[in-house]
């Protein structure tokens, strides 16, 4: 039997080596990594079998991991794997039998210009409060932007930043900037307990990751930083503005009336952009970016109850910055960047 880590080693190696953004291991299937979004077999490797996988996490998650394992059938790691690369990974079970997802995690940021994100960004981060959504749906670079735009603020700003994740991605050194960053689990009991602190804190920005559990318990506590002295950025899992809108306004009303939950988010929204990363022409992939701006049209529909005419808004609001998904993904096929079909295939795939 092959030592795991020897096997470990290899495989991440080989992804590395192709650029893949993730590599798969399920029981019963050869290992497959993700290239150009593209799931690719690694066919030099033997089918997985229930012991490696198992001796895999027996090598990487420590006791107290374990028994989250065994109690919560799922748990997510950062580790430094194969020569200190950083890792994102997810064990769980399927069909009773384990499996693991190795993200990989660049130690370097990507800026606004390499990710070609939307100049109105440039214009959000230097306002002192408001609530800003990044959405998209598992694996579309949520966190990756983020990062870029906390990373932009810390190197041409002072300002207190505090981030709140599940778990800590990104590593960042303070510059310009002083940052906290606190690990649910590790640094702080709960979501809502770290955004408790930031109300008692003088933090002039804070980022929330993709919260698990207490979303409905969290989104009233995150309007009211941004209603206040605070920049907020939150990663919502999400296809579409609206809906990531929809998402944001149902937690409130759990809590508030229909209308004042309305009037809340109103009041604080910024905008909202959805990513969806496509395939590129020649290698590699782009990013398509859906932008909404909480201009006084939107905010009126939003206070109205009428976010399914959010639509006709982003139609005919060009000019103000505002594009739809369909719009994003036509100009990139007309550039030249990428293939009707692979879009196609997208939408098969999801």
């Amino acid at each position: 039997m092959e030592v795991p880590s020897i096997f470990l080693n290899r495989i991440l190696t080989q992804a590395a080596k192709k650029n893949a953004s993730s590599v798969h291991l399920t029981v019963g299937s050869l290992p497959v990594m993700r290239v150009d979004d593209r799931l690719v077999e690694i066919k030099e490797e033997n089918i997985t079998t229930v012991d490696i996988v198992e001796k895999i996490i027996d090598s990487i998650a420590n006791e107290t991991e374990k028994k989250k394992l065994k109690e919560e059938k799922e748990i997510i790691l950062i580790k430094e794997l194969a020569s200190g690369f950083r890792f994102k990974i997810n064990i769980y079970y399927q069909k009773s039998l384990p499996s693991i997802t190795f993200n990989y995690i660049p130690n370097t940021f990507k800026s606004f210009s390499d990710l070609k994100l939307p100049k109105i960004l440039n214009d959000i981060i230097k306002l002192n409060s408001g609530f800003f959504i990044i959405a998209g749906s598992y694996a579309s670079g949520k966190t990756t932007t983020v990062a870029a735009v906390i990373e932009e603020i810390n190197k041409n700003y002072k300002k207190n930043i505090i981030t709140i994740e599940d778990p800590i991605e990104y590593l960042f050194v303070s510059k310009k900037s002083l940052i906290s960053q606190r690990q649910v689990g590790k640094d702080v009991k709960s979501v809502v307990q770290g955004l408790k602190h930031c109300l008692n804190e003088d933090a002039d920005v804070v980022y929330i990751g993709k919260i698990k559990k207490e979303f409905n318990e969290a989104v009233p506590l995150v309007l009211d930083l941004a209603a206040g002295n605070s920049l907020v950025f939150m990663e919502v899992n999400a296809d579409s503005s609206i809906r990531a809108i929809d998402k944001v306004l149902d937690s409130i009303e759990i809590k508030k009336s229909t209308e004042a939950a309305r009037f809340s988010l109103a009041d604080v929204l910024l905008g909202v952009i959805v990513q969806k990363l496509v395939p590129k022409i020649g290698g590699g992939i782009v990013m398509a970016v859906e932008i909404v701006l909480a201009t006084g049209a939107v905010k009126s529909l939003i206070r109205e109850g009428k976010i399914y005419q959010l639509e006709s808004i982003i139609q005919t609001s060009r000019k103000e910055g505002m594009i739809s998904m369909e719009k994003a993904i036509d100009e990139l096929i007309r550039s030249g960047e990428i293939k009707q079909e692979d879009v196609e295939s997208l939408k098969l795939d999801n």
